[in-house]
């Protein structure tokens, strides 16, 4: 095996195990990562999420020379699972769309073991992620010209954690007093956070305003008039925007503010159980929905997005008839996916980094990354994804 360090906190992780330093400018990358793909006879290539620049180049690189590119990613299934799939994620995972497939792969699969074997550990993330950060802010001489991926300065995201942390009190009582005073019916719509490449690069959207006004839009002009709509934020949504206050401008400019409710707490449980349906760019609280048994609409292409899963219908359809998911489909759904790309394990738990890598590796090695018969196969949501303006990108 050989590794690439692209930055000082790929070094702190990495420790002292051999690897390779890339210290150039990132126009230089894709010349030199294919040249070391060459050079050292790499057949097949394992990164963490492809949609990084760094990532997605060299994934590009790689199906040039007809290597492998083989992603991880945070588990579809939560709490303890990680994503590892032949391709890429999301928009590109090759896992089938087609429910029939969906259940022959499921009649050959176990159940879904729900119970949660690796617990989170408190205080692991926050220690792995100053390892990283710091390192790369205070050692970024030593790689001069890398480039982040992420959207904000490590500092002013760690002040707006702080903050936020600091008022969560406030922010669950708030929630609490929405959530005592609503009654059935309501739409719930999951937010997600800007720095997300699921909305930088697997979404038609530039960011999660973008989808608020077309929702915003199309629940004022086609929603029941005595239906609400209830907007989620994102738990880990660190940006700059104040979205208690933004929601309800965009809500007011659309003439629903008086129908619109912003909450910032409490799990999605509390809001899935007898919402009417749940509407989402292409986020993995879709799932939350249909495990639910609630109406769920998906606004790009994600990977339950599967007819007699998500509604297949417009946005403006959905709000006064929303398709409800198959239950036995979306079991099956769960088996194939767990059989398929998901692999038992966290990075939340020092136990569960250890399973997941030992898993990860015995399937790369085994050859059973994927559903099996699809290595050749355009990704079932490209054609979506094409119609919406999302790929190729």
């Amino acid at each position: 095996m050989r590794r690439i360090n692209l930055c000082p906190g790929d070094r702190a992780a990495w420790g002292l195990a051999p690897a390779t330093a890339y210290r150039g400018r990132p126009a230089g990358w894709p010349a030199f990562v294919g040249g070391f793909m060459e050079r050292h006879g790499v057949t097949a290539v394992l990164m963490h999420s492809e949609q990084r620049p760094y990532h997605h180049e060299a994934a590009a690189e790689a199906r040039k020379r007809g290597i492998d590119v083989i992603v991880t990613e945070l588990g579809y299934l939560r709490p303890d699972w990680m994503t590892l799939e032949k391709n890429g994620n999301s928009v590109d995972s090759l896992f089938p769309t087609d429910p029939a497939t969906i259940r022959a792969l499921a009649a050959e699969a176990p159940p879904v073991d729900t119970a949660v074997r690796y617990p989170r550990e408190a205080g692991l993330e926050t220690v792995d992620d100053l390892k990283t950060n710091l390192s790369n802010v205070f050692g970024w001489f030593t790689y001069p010209h890398y480039r982040q991926h992420g959207l904000y300065h490590p500092f002013v995201a760690y002040a707006r954690f702080l903050w936020r942390e600091g008022h969560v009190g406030r922010r669950t009582a708030a929630a609490q007093a929405v959530r005592d005073r609503l009654t059935a019916p309501f739409f719930l719509f999951a937010m997600q956070t800007d720095t997300d490449f699921q909305i930088r690069t697997n979404s038609q959207y530039s960011d999660t305003t973008e989808a608020l006004g077309e929702v915003f839009a199309s629940f004022a002009a086609h929603a029941p008039a005595g239906m609400r709509l209830v907007l989620k934020k994102h738990p880990g949504d660190l940006g700059p925007v104040d979205w208690a206050a933004r929601v309800p401008q965009l809500a007011a400019a659309a003439g629903i503010e008086d129908r619109v409710d912003f909450v910032d707490g409490l799990a999605m449980s509390a809001w899935t159980h007898d919402a009417a349906g749940l509407v989402t760019i292409n986020s993995s609280a879709g799932l939350d929905g249909l495990a639910a048994g609630i109406p769920t609409i998906t606004l790009s292409p994600a990977i339950y997005d599967v007819p007699g899963l998500t509604a297949q219908q417009p946005l403006d359809a959905f709000w006064t008839a929303p398709q409800a998911p198959d239950p036995d489909l979306f079991e099956a759904f769960r088996r194939a996916l767990a059989a398929s790309v998901q692999v038992r394990g966290t990075i939340y738990s020092r136990a569960g980094t250890q399973a997941a890598a030992e898993g990860i590796a015995a399937r790369i090695v085994a050859g059973t990354v994927n559903a099996p018969d699809v290595a050749d196969r355009t990704p079932p949501r490209y054609q979506r994804a094409a119609a919406l303006g999302i790929r190729p990108r």
